[in-house]
């Protein structure tokens, strides 16, 4: 009799600290654990719980409960806050270079709307629709698809606009910070940031680790060689050419190349004259065109201006990106690695070979002497 009352206090007290430990991890379900990144990104991580209660009458019953937070709290590119309830399934890009980072992730099933310059990045999914062009997309486009997530890139006014009008309509929009990228640190930080938005903070640490992996056996492919001069074009125009100068982050993939940016001194996309050109002399001047036709159309503009008188047209140093390599060298994405390894096997021959992907995306001058 004895130790039928001592079992059924014992159970007694089983069920009540199993009912208290169940209480305070409920209260658990709330909480927003913070993770601070590399990059000063934040974070609210996945976890998941489980509380056990025993309960005994003639049996012992065990039930189990799981909660997974999924709460995710991210400040953009622009300083804003943006809480997501859960990670995003259904997304929009309004850029290609966010289009690349999402589908690099191994995340392009969650994307429902591109802007136009997307269409042609590897992996989306067959029914994405556009939404219009990357300096001026469709609010009503947008909001058609009933995204849970808006992915813009920060600089562009349009966007930035737009932004306010989504807000007003309760779709999110989270602004990376894509077009104002000045270094691979910047790069890390959207994929980082896509990732956690999306629910999979693990697929950018895969991403980031084999980028930095190809970056020091470039760095270690170019230790102790020289650094020619570089003029990288993006327009050519009747009396000067746009160059990318410091504060780029074509100004870092010149340096990551083995190079030197003849006009690091300038800030940003500025336009210098044939003067401007010919007192910097360049090594190499790369030109990024679109099409194979441009090469002709460049060549012909050097032989009919003052740049006939540059040292990179006499060694036959004038080289015409388009295609993919023209994307690869402009979009701050994974992909601007390939871009350091074409720029570094046409600064270094031999010491480093272009990506297969882009070995015909390029042509380079034959020498003029």
């Amino acid at each position: 009799m004895r130790g039928q009352v001592l079992a059924a206090t014992l159970a007694i007290l089983f069920l009540i600290v199993g009912i208290v430990a169940g209480y305070y991890i409920g209260k658990g379900s709330t909480r927003t654990v913070t993770v601070t990144s590399p990059v000063t990104l934040t974070a609210s991580k996945t976890l998941t719980e489980t509380s056990t209660i025993e309960k005994t009458a003639t049996t012992t019953l065990v039930k189990k409960e799981t909660r997974t937070l999924t709460r995710v709290v991210l400040v953009d590119a622009l300083g804003r806050k943006v809480v997501l309830e859960k990670p995003a399934a259904r997304v929009v890009s309004l850029a290609p270079s966010i289009t690349e980072d999402v589908c690099s992730l191994g995340l392009c099933d969650r994307l429902v709307g591109v802007d136009d310059f997307s269409k042609t990045v590897k992996g989306l999914p067959k029914n994405v629709v556009t939404v219009g062009g990357y300096w001026q997309p469709s609010t009503e486009k947008v909001v058609a698809l009933k995204p849970d997530l808006v992915l813009a890139c920060s600089g562009v006014p349009s966007q930035e606009r737009m932004a306010k009008q989504l807000e007003g309509m309760g779709v999110k929009v989270f602004f990376l910070r894509c077009s104002r990228a000045k270094s691979l640190d910047d790069i890390y930080w959207d994929l980082s940031a896509i990732a956690s938005l999306l629910g999979k903070p693990e697929a950018a640490d895969k991403v980031i680790k084999e980028m930095q992996q190809r970056v020091a056996e470039l760095e270690k492919a170019l230790a102790n060689t020289t650094r020619p001069s570089v003029a990288l074009v993006v327009y050519l125009e009747k009396n000067g050419a746009w160059v990318a100068g410091g504060g780029t982050f074509q100004d870092t993939l010149i340096t990551l190349a083995g190079g030197s940016n003849a006009f690091h001194s300038l800030y940003g996309w500025q336009v210098v004259g044939f003067e401007d050109m010919l007192a910097k002399n360049p090594d190499y001047v790369i030109v990024a065109g679109m099409s194979p036709s441009d090469y002709n159309k460049t060549l012909e503009f050097f032989k009919t201006t003052p740049l006939k008188e540059l040292k990179a047209y006499r060694e036959g140093h004038i080289c015409v990106l388009y295609g993919k390599a023209t994307d690869r060298i402009n979009r701050p994405s994974p992909g601007i690695v390939d871009a350091a390894y074409l720029l570094a096997s046409i600064l270094h021959p031999g010491k480093v070979e272009p990506p297969s992907s882009l070995a015909d995306s390029y042509k380079c001058t034959e020498s003029q002497g």
